[in-house]
């Protein structure tokens, strides 16, 4: 007589056996290993897209050259030389409090500058207004004054865009001689203009309860590390879900089953394909996320090799701690662990594979539910009850709750209660899986309707 501990071992066995089977049976699928590379590609390829649209967009943003012409005599103390160089520091280059002061100089911008500046003090202005029609020079800027003395500026360009970031440009740095010159007219000293033009302290910190204060960029990088979370688990529920129902209806429907069940029990082949195919996905998962993290890391050497000029990708951005990613892998493997039960009920449930997709219906929509309503609550309001009482729905805590925690809304005992609710679940999921599993995998006929599964649940 075999006692209770052999017993134990033997099921563990064969459930080890089941899960060895099932993952070195998906793995070496050739349409497994060209998605895996095809995630890989995909990843690297879009972590680098920022730095390559940074190349090309600094390939094609060619020179502006620009003609000044200044009828308007001294400016703020500025005419001639000194009036271009203020120009060309404040759009080629940048000071503390974005103003260009008199006889204070600005850091140039690395590379080649985009404004190509100089001050025509001979050619008649309407040559100049030729040229600019002829396409022969992209800008004509002219300085006068109204009948107040106050500075004018008239902007002459062939370019009808409505997106034109040069006038943009033109128009801060005209604005800012303007406050300059009107100034300089009042008396006021170059300091006291300084203190006039200097913006103020304006911190914005976002206090969330039971949470320290975080910034805007922290706030937002929580945000895009939720957003990921929440793509990577609704990915894995499907995409895993659809293999675990689609190996079961695949076995029934090729008779292996009635093989199968004489060398294991149900329960044994239910929670070894659900770990094995489980296993299988999460290798994939960290193929895809690594080659992520190792393209954005590579950002920085492909930003010099490219000489983009830009800002360089820094992991400091993203709002991270290892509590978060534990949370993330939590999440990621329960929400799989529920939900795959179900999809292996329902897979046993149908006669064929392609049955398996309208008989996944329902479930795909209650988890599109909350994957959609993940990125409303995120975005609009991570903080409102709604939000907070759907995140404990077991179907969908795993989207919801990660988004919460990636923005700060939840609390350590609202993450505690989610996960006991989640473990509950999949054990409640689980049985019930399980009694139908049983029954289903050998049932050839009709698909049984909703009155025959609740039969099914009673024997």
């Amino acid at each position: 007589m075999r006692s209770s501990g052999d017993t134990r071992s033997n099921s563990l066995r064969n459930i080890g056996l089941i899960v060895r089977r099932e993952y070195k049976n998906r793995v070496t699928q050739r349409s497994y290993i060209i998605t895996t590379i095809l995630f890989v590609l995909f990843s690297l390829v879009a972590s680098c897209v920022p730095t390559v649209i940074q190349f090309f967009a600094a390939r094609s943003n060619s020179q502006s050259h620009i003609t000044i012409v200044n009828n308007a005599g001294t400016t703020a103390d500025l005419s001639g030389d000194r009036l271009l160089q203020y120009f060309n520091s404040n759009l080629n280059g940048s000071t503390s409090n974005g103003a260009q002061i008199p006889g204070q100089q600005a850091s140039q911008s690395k590379g080649t500058p985009h404004f190509a500046l100089r001050v025509d003090t001979s050619t008649p202005i309407s040559q100049l207004q030729k040229d600019v029609k002829d396409g022969k020079l992209d800008v004509l800027l002219v300085l006068d004054r109204t009948a107040n003395k106050d500075v004018r500026f008239t902007y002459y360009t062939a370019s009808a865009s409505l997106s034109d970031t040069d006038l943009t440009q033109i128009q801060t740095t005209a604005g800012q001689l303007s406050v300059l010159d009107k100034s300089s007219r009042l008396g006021l000293s170059p300091t006291q203009t300084q203190n006039l033009l200097a913006p103020p302290v304006f911190n914005v910190v976002y206090t969330q309860k039971g949470s320290g204060n975080d910034s805007l960029i922290s706030l937002a990088g929580g945000y895009f590390l939720g957003v990921i979370g929440t793509v990577l688990i609704f990915m894995a529920v499907y995409l895993y879900g659809m293999w675990v129902a689609g190996g079961v209806a695949d076995e029934k429907g090729n008779r292996i089953m009635e093989i199968l069940v004489n060398a294991a029990t149900p329960f044994q082949l239910l929670w070894g394909k659900i770990i094995g195919i489980g296993a299988a996905g999460l290798t994939q998962m960290v193929c895809l996320v690594g080659a992520g993290i190792i393209g954005l890391l590579l950002q920085g050497p492909l930003s010099a090799v490219l000489q983009t000029g830009g800002t360089l990708f820094n992991l400091s951005y993203i709002h991270t701690s290892t509590t978060l990613l534990l949370l993330l892998l939590v999440y990621f493997i329960l929400g799989f662990l529920l939900y795959s039960t179900l999809f292996a009920a329902l897979g046993a449930l149908v006669k064929r594979q392609d049955e398996v997709q309208n008989a996944v219906g329902p479930l795909t929509a209650l988890c599109m539910v909350g994957y959609m309503a993940s990125f409303i609550g995120g975005s609009v309001a991570p903080g409102a009850t709604w939000f907070k009482i759907m995140s404990f729905v077991p179907f969908w805590t795993p989207t919801m709750m990660m988004m919460r925690v990636a923005t700060n809304t939840v609390s350590s005992w609202e993450i505690a209660l989610s996960i006991g609710i989640l473990l509950v679940s999949i054990v409640i999921c689980a049985w019930i899986s399980a009694r139908i599993y049983r029954i289903g995998i050998l049932m050839y006929g009709q698909k049984p309707g909703l009155r025959q599964i609740v039969r099914l649940l009673r024997q």
